[in-house]
């Protein structure tokens, strides 16, 4: 088969406002460009191409335009999902500028030809391992059985995680006849959430400092893609010795996990067989409807108008010994500012809901030998990954999460059961049904075992 590899600058101007955060901040300056990188691989059979975005998300609309007018079969463009990039959808009262998405596109499809234009004979290699200590799940549950989602470190009332950590890291990488690196990808799990809450530079995050230090070791592009992430974050409330936000932070995490990956690949591994596979469906997944009391109590609310208090660095301060003024994620919930922000929130879910009471939610497989990678226009709780990997009846498989689109959180239907948390609450970032990754993984799963059939 053939590889090829290209990389084009799709940072936004300053000025820009920046998605992430419930108000969106105007960019000051630079921390670190954002890029487009894109992988084809092309078996003659089949042309393929990956496109990894530093963007907190891909609308659902451009990945649609992206897959039409690009040069290639099949196309799978996904966000690194970093917080301090520019806003790209309608979120959280925010939207994004159209003449920014006008040139993300065309870096996007630009990173795409020139891909092509670099196809070379070449062979590609996986390996997977795990990296423990930097992603963990942001989720506990309290003394009281609450959820709490971001606790303070320290924090006297927290009983456990709800759910496990995210340590799977997935390298799949091309060389060439001579066993010379092209280039390749990185997969791990972890909210883009090491800049600080207050930041107004635009980053690229430790997905950004992954991508360098690969690149300054082999000089060649790399991608960066999110495995789930859904309830996973770089804070560990139980550590209290280590501050895991700042652009220092970024810089360890990143090369901790770009070392990791230079290892893997210095390991050496056989060559994946060149028969690559794609599936594509999209099943309609049902939208939550807001209860009628909590929208009764939206529809009556009356804007205070109250300003937003400055939020916790997603837990990275000890309990008891924040600043003045500052306040926990949970503390945030009980703020009048909140209840400003939450009725807005639910009148927009009643309206998204009466408007498409069922989203197209389309799921990508891609098997390349023994490996199959599954794509998803989500952001996934841990929980499903771990379950993707363990049924497979592939012998390897990855997961790259928030790809060509975005329909919010899918998080279990335990984490609906409990009370308390960010990711279940009746916002806008999380609008399908609770069944829905039961739904999701239904068909990925049978879109598995169907390509595994034809192998046989």
């Amino acid at each position: 088969m053939k590889t090829g590899f290209a990389k084009i600058d799709i940072t936004p101007p300053l000025g820009s406002p920046l998605c992430g955060q419930l108000i969106a901040p105007e960019a000051t300056g630079v921390e670190s460009k954002l890029y487009a990188s894109a992988m084809c691989i092309d078996t003659g059979k089949h042309k393929l191409v990956f496109v990894s975005c530093d963007l907190i998300l891909i609308p659902n609309e451009l990945a649609k335009e992206i897959t039409v007018a690009s040069v290639v079969d099949e196309v799978i463009v996904a966000a690194t999902h970093t917080h301090s990039g520019p806003a790209t959808v309608q979120l959280f009262g925010g939207g994004a500028n159209n003449q920014y998405l006008d040139k993300l596109k065309h870096g996007i499809l630009e990173s795409i030809r020139l891909a092509v234009d670099n196809l070379e004979e070449s062979c590609i290699k996986f390996s997977r391992d795990k990296l423990k200590g930097f992603a963990f799940n942001r989720r506990f549950i309290m003394d009281d059985d609450t959820i709490e989602t971001h606790p303070l470190k320290e924090n006297p009332h927290i009983v456990r995680s709800e759910g496990p950590d995210s340590n799977d890291i997935s390298v799949i990488w091309s060389e060439n006849a001579h066993e010379k690196i092209l280039g390749g990808m990185v997969v791990f799990g972890c909210h883009t959430t090491v800049m600080e809450r207050d930041n107004t530079l635009i980053s690229a995050d430790f997905p950004g400092k992954v991508t360098k230090y690969l690149e300054d070791k082999y000089n060649v592009p790399f991608l960066f893609m999110q495995g789930a992430c859904g309830n996973i974050c770089q804070v560990n409330p139980m550590d209290s010795s280590q501050y895991e936000v700042g652009k220092e932070w970024t810089k360890k995490m990143g090369d901790a996990i770009g070392s990791k990956a230079e290892t893997m690949i210095n390991a050496g591994s056989p060559a994946i067989s060149s028969e690559l596979n794609i599936i594509t469906k999209t099943t309609q997944l049902p939208r939550r409807k807001v209860p009628d009391e909590l929208l009764d109590w939206a529809e009556k609310h009356k804007n205070t108008g109250a300003v937003p208090p400055l939020l916790s660095d997603y837990g990275s301060e000890k309990y008891n010994q924040l600043p003045p003024g500052k306040v926990s994620l949970e503390d945030l919930f009980k703020t009048p500012f909140w209840s400003d922000f939450y009725a807005n929130e639910i009148k927009t879910r009643q309206n998204d809901y009466l408007h498409q009471p069922e989203m197209p939610f389309t799921i990508k497989i891609i098997t390349i030998g023994n490996l199959a990678i599954v794509t998803l226009p989500c952001e996934l709780f841990i929980e499903w990954q771990n379950k993707i990997i363990e049924n497979s009846p592939f012998k390897n498989t990855t997961v790259i999460e928030l790809a060509n689109g975005w329909n919010g959180y899918i998080p279990t239907l335990e984490a609906f059961a409990r009370s308390g948390g960010y990711e279940t609450k009746e916002v806008t970032s999380t609008m399908l049904v609770p069944e829905a990754g039961d739904m999701m993984y239904e068909a990925l799963i049978k879109m598995l075992k169907s390509m595994i059939n034809k192998r046989k």
